[in-house]
């Protein structure tokens, strides 16, 4: 968000971007819960307890704002043409990418950084049409995982592949959300519920 009055329609730009992330967080968390041998009953319970927490606290934060100044109309919302060229383009990156590594590389298990990494940098034009420098941070934290990821597995783990984007794209998404939360609750751009 930039300087400018938090409005409702920051609001409701806050509450999309962070349902986006506690959503693809969730996919990330369970594709990592099932690539756990054994015993991925409890992981299952603490993904499915922080979506519920997430999801709990963006009603909460939407019901808070009820009293927010009209503004940040559509002809604001980030979610334009620029917004969809990003995506399409994470999306070549993603499927082309993982044609190379499967078919050409022959490493298909190397598909999942990848495709963390690809979305980690679909996030670099987003701190400008968001106006918020927390997506460089989410884009560097996301490409840094699905590096993580890549040199662990390279060094002999190979369930690297699956476990380390998994869970760690679903703890970066999230504490992206609790942050921007947090902000919005700190900057009191949000009130009581009447």
């Amino acid at each position: 968000m930039t300087d400018a009055q938090f409005t409702k329609g920051h609001l409701v730009t806050l509450l999309i971007s962070s349902a986006i992330g506690v959503g693809f967080g969730a996919g990330w968390w369970f594709f990592g819960a099932s690539s756990v041998s054994g015993r991925s009953t409890p992981l299952v319970v603490v993904g499915v307890a922080a979506v519920l927490g997430l999801a709990g606290w963006l009603v909460r934060t939407a019901r808070r704002g009820a009293g927010l100044p009209a503004g940040g109309g559509r002809e604001e919302s980030p979610f334009g043409k620029r917004y969809g060229i990003a995506v399409v383009l994470m999306l070549v990156g993603i499927f082309a990418g993982a044609r190379v590594l499967s078919a050409l590389f022959q490493v298909p298990e190397a598909v999942p950084a990848w495709v963390l990494f690809v979305v980690g940098l679909h996030f670099l034009p987003f701190a400008k049409l968001f106006g918020s420098r927390r997506f460089l941070v989410l884009s560097a934290l996301l490409c840094g995982v699905a590096v993580l990821a890549a040199v662990l597995a390279i060094a002999g783990w190979a369930a690297a592949w699956q476990l380390v984007p998994g869970f760690g794209g679903a703890v970066v998404l999230w504490a992206t959300v609790v942050a921007g939360l947090l902000a919005t609750d700190r900057q009191g751009a949000t009130s009581p519920a009447s």
